[in-house]
């Protein structure tokens, strides 16, 4: 699995060498740059007056939306490639912040406008300006008249932000609303995320175990329809907790039982 992403990754680097698009190599240089590459990226949206943001028109240049394609899935990529494409993660984002601060609206500029928010608090730490950086991120999601990427910037911005600055029993509409863009645009797996993490929101709040439990399952239900195996097979674990939890199944210190079996499941770096 991490061969084919590193393949993907590296098909991805040389048609957007092509495209005059070049990004310096890994190692702790490569790191060093990235690091420095976010904190200056945040600097220039923080900087950037909000009559600016909200005014900013949308790219129609045919090449400008080829070297953003390719760099949005570049961005997907290197997420799921794992530590060793942290750099690169890191560059594509701010690359794509830059390129609609300079150009204009994309249809994936608030879902990278969300991620930087994510790795600024990463890489800084700051709540503060990781939630400005969110919210600018809203405002210019309400502006696309595409629902491109709306399932991914409610997911992240649900996932790394808004935990520390909103109550949970706050999320579950956000949740619902990217769980159904997801539906709506064919972006299945983020649609999913949002679906799985709404089931983790109404638990960790305290809902009845029942209610949990039947909503879990329904979430599996989905997944499975959508085959999203995957997500179906890590939400089993919960819904089998679930219903340890409410003493329903025989051994209710492992997950054995109605839902799965931990003696039968084998977990990979990915999974």
């Amino acid at each position: 699995v991490e061969l084919r992403y590193e393949d993907a990754i590296h098909i991805c680097l040389t048609i957007l060498k092509e495209l005059r698009c070049v990004f310096p190599r890994g190692g702790a240089m490569g790191l060093m740059k990235a690091v420095v590459s976010v904190r200056r990226t945040v600097k220039m949206v923080k900087q950037t007056p909000t009559e600016v943001l909200d005014s900013l028109p949308v790219v129609t240049d045919p090449s400008k939306l080829a070297i953003m394609s390719f760099l949005t899935r570049l961005v997907d990529l290197t997420f799921l490639g794992g530590e060793k494409f942290l750099y690169l993660l890191l560059l594509t984002t701010t690359k794509v912040v830059h390129m609609t601060l300079l150009h204009g609206l994309f249809e994936m500029s608030a879902t990278s406008l969300t991620d930087l928010g994510s790795v600024s608090l990463f890489v800084m730490g700051n709540i503060d300006t990781a939630q400005y950086i969110e919210e600018r991120a809203l405002l210019m999601q309400e502006r696309l008249k595409s629902e491109a990427g709306k399932a991914k910037t409610l997911l992240t911005l649900h996932i790394v932000v808004c935990h520390h600055v909103k109550p949970l029993q706050s999320f579950s509409k956000p949740l619902l609303e990217g769980y159904q863009s997801g539906m709506r645009t064919g972006d299945k797996l983020m649609g999913i995320g949002c679906l799985s993490f709404s089931v983790s929101v109404i638990y960790i709040t305290g809902k009845p175990l029942k209610v949990i439990e039947e909503q879990c399952q329904a979430s599996i239900t989905q997944m499975v329809e959508l085959k999203e195996e995957d997500q179906a097979s890590m939400q089993r674990m919960y819904w089998q907790l679930y219903l340890n939890l409410m003493g329903s199944s025989n051994n209710t210190v492992e997950l054995s039982g109605k839902a799965m079996d931990e003696k039968e499941v084998v977990f990979t770096p990915f999974s």
